[in-house]
């Protein structure tokens, strides 16, 4: 494939991350600008030579939030050795990751390169696949965002309470830097809450929690999240090479 043919390819890729605002909500649409405009920005530079550059903007910019062009570019340059050692085994992995949520695209790149390679590193594959969807899954960032909600909705500007409490006292939104009612505050809370359980209940296939879920059924959750993450389900078992 040409330079010119493969980048427009990437860009075409570029747009899952906005086809994905149903899964992780207002994070996903309040990141969304920021991330085309360092894609961009990684995207001269890696056009440009600076690879090593371009290759951090991608891993520690942009997969670390959830970008799957950018996991699958930190595949794609691990496996042609531009700004990273070359790496099939780590570079699938990736690719794996960009697959995540069944993207045609990344779908096919996927199943291409693990493919072509030897059961034996397949199973490496599916080690250092687990580590990365660990540090940068979907599951991950949803259930992070949720922890952090969680603290919101649980306190008030003052320490106290919010559940329950409908004061038409105005607050801050720390997010937005907007003053708002309480009222309103705990409601945007809740529906990012109810998004993100929603979208994490889909990945586990189990009913979505309430909302007002309890610590003790929090920590259940994040528990069959870990149970979740260390499963193998994106490949079939092939005949070793």
């Amino acid at each position: 494939m040409s330079i010119r043919a493969r980048f427009l390819l990437l860009a075409l890729l570029a747009f899952s991350v906005m086809a994905h605002a149903q899964g992780l909500g207002e994070q996903t649409r309040a990141f969304t600008g920021t991330t085309l405009r360092l894609q961009d920005k990684a995207d001269t530079l890696y056009r440009d030579g600076h690879w090593e550059r371009a290759y951090f903007i991608y891993v520690n910019e942009l997969a670390a939030v959830g970008d799957k062009y950018a996991q699958y570019m930190a595949g794609y340059m691990s496996l042609t050795g531009r700004g990273v050692p070359r790496d099939a085994i780590r570079a699938s992995a990736w690719y794996r990751l960009a697959a995540e949520r069944n993207g045609r695209e990344f779908v096919e790149v996927r199943d291409k390169l693990l493919e072509s390679m030897s059961e034996t590193d397949r199973l490496a594959s599916d080690a250092v696949f687990i580590a990365l969807r660990k540090e940068y899954g979907d599951l991950v960032l949803a259930l992070a965002a949720l922890e952090k909600d969680r603290e919101q909705y649980n306190e008030s500007p003052t320490g106290s309470r919010l559940s329950g409490n409908t004061s038409p006292v105005t607050v801050m939104d720390p997010r937005t830097g907007i003053t708002i009612t309480r009222t309103e505050y705990l409601e945007r809370v809740e529906k990012r809450m109810e998004i993100r359980l929603n979208f994490i209940a889909a990945r586990l296939d189990i009913k979505p929690p309430d909302v007002g879920m309890s610590d003790r059924a929090f920590n259940e959750l994040k528990v069959q999240v870990a149970d979740y993450l260390n499963v193998i389900d994106d490949r079939q078992q092939q005949d070793p090479r």
